[in-house]
């Protein structure tokens, strides 16, 4: 097996990604026996290798696969503004931007939230960024067929863009002293998240028109980047537009 090919394992991902057809191949034990999921693999004309539970598990490092994994078409990004024009047509305008995140989990975990919540896209830098790859699929739940991605030279490049185009940057910041459920987001949103280790870039920063906090009061010092996300963007939700 090519090491370097989109794979998904798990019932319900390998259906979300059948669902918005971007499966090329399935692979399946010899004894699954899921008629549901067969018929769907049938009338979406996908071809299907039959292979050992030992080679599955194999080819999943042990991951829980439940006898089937899928080979992904690559996992295309759009430009930014793709994304701008998708918010236009929208009720909700809610952008989020991602400075530093490194972790695939986290950014899967992410667009699970931007799709919940509405966002319309997700801008990511070239450089010093986790790339789309099958472990951010399988973690978005299926998110990351319907949440664009774009990539971006320079953040802050891309931050002018969008202030051009009406929308307001929030960052999120330990040291704030403004708490994120004290504005009334009623305007177009850029919702940045940093890294738990770097946190949103001196220049982000510096960019933004507003720089937020999530009040905290147990015994660690900082939220899990994902989790910081679907606060805030709950949050944005609430009065967006």
């Amino acid at each position: 097996m090519n090491k370097d090919i989109n794979l998904i394992y798990g019932k319900n991902p390998v259906i979300e990604a059948i669902n918005a057809r971007k499966a090329l191949k399935v692979f399946l034990v010899h004894n699954f026996n899921d008629q549901k999921v067969i018929n769907l693999i049938k009338d979406n004309k996908l071809p299907v290798v039959n292979i050992s539970p030992n080679e599955m598990e194999k080819m999943c490092d042990g991951g829980v696969h439940q006898g089937l994994a899928a080979e992904l078409k690559p996992y295309q990004t759009v430009s930014l503004e793709e994304i701008i024009v998708k918010a236009n047509k929208k009720n909700k305008k809610i952008i989020v931007m991602l400075d530093n995140i490194n972790d695939p989990h986290n950014l899967g975990a992410i667009l699970r939230s931007a799709d919940v919540f509405e966002a319309s896209g997700i801008v990511l830098p070239k450089h010093n960024s986790v790339s789309l790859n099958a472990t951010v699929a399988k973690t978005s739940a299926g998110a990351i067929n319907y949440v664009p991605v774009a990539v971006v030279n320079n953040l802050n490049q891309a931050i002018k863009t969008l202030k051009e185009e009406g929308y307001w940057v929030v960052s999120t910041d330990g040291s704030a002293t403004i708490d994120y459920s004290s504005i009334k987001y009623d305007f177009p949103v850029v919702v940045v998240i940093g890294s738990e280790g770097k946190g949103v870039s001196p220049l982000v920063l510096k960019n933004s028109d507003y720089i937020v906090k999530i009040p905290q009061y147990g015994h660690v010092n900082s939220l899990n980047a994902s989790v910081a996300a679907g606060i805030l963007l709950a949050e944005v939700h609430k009065t967006n537009i």
